[in-house]
């Protein structure tokens, strides 16, 4: 038997454990029986964020373009917060800025490209601006065959070690903030990784 839910659907409701996760760690959800409060699987980030103001607060999120990103950024810039989003170029982070509501800034970031980080951190850090919170989202996974950058597996570069740059390049514009907070996102393909942990000798 398969069960079959429309991307967007999917995208409203799971966007509500990252933006869940966000409001529980700075303290704006009651939860005194639970992580989730009332909220449950069904909840959509907008019934999550209702009533919520963000005006003032900085989010910076990786893959903007589409998924999980895109819906995030929707639902927060909606609640007032100005987003700076991420995408692999500038074509696709004005694209995806430009369709949802609020104060956006675009800025490209191509997480398999070290030298497009390090100059994404520069443009962000030349805002002036402390970071609210960070939401590290982007992210691939199950490539058809393997690839390599930098003599290393293309998923762990782009999914952990870019992010890595991004967020210790930023870290002071995060401490900067009266609460600054980092969201990283992952799946459950965690429990899949060999008992041993990670092959540092092996990560291709």
């Amino acid at each position: 038997m398969s069960f079959k839910i429309p991307r967007r659907r999917f995208n409203q409701y799971s966007s509500t454990l990252v933006i869940g996760a966000l409001l529980i760690s700075i303290g704006c959800t009651q939860t005194p029986d639970s992580n989730t409060g009332p909220f449950n699987k069904e909840s959509t980030g907008e019934e999550v964020t209702e009533g919520l103001d963000l005006s003032g607060k900085n989010v910076v999120i990786t893959g903007v373009n589409s998924g999980l990103g895109y819906e995030t950024m929707r639902v927060l810039a909606m609640r007032g917060a100005h987003i700076i989003g991420l995408a692999r170029n500038m074509e696709k982070a004005i694209k995806a800025c430009a369709s949802v509501e609020g104060k956006t800034t675009p800025v490209a970031c191509e997480l398999t490209d070290f030298n497009s980080v390090v100059a994404c951190t520069e443009i962000i850090k030349g805002l002036n601006q402390p970071i609210d919170v960070l939401i590290c989202n982007a992210g691939i996974m199950e490539l058809p065959e393997l690839e390599q950058v930098y003599g290393i597996e293309k998923q762990f570069v782009v999914n952990y070690l870019g992010h890595f740059i991004l967020t210790n390049r930023l870290l002071d514009q995060v401490k900067a903030a009266d609460q600054g907070r980092i969201v990283m996102l992952t799946s459950g393909r965690y429990k899949a990784a060999p008992p041993e942990g990670i092959q540092f000798d092996n990560l291709s």
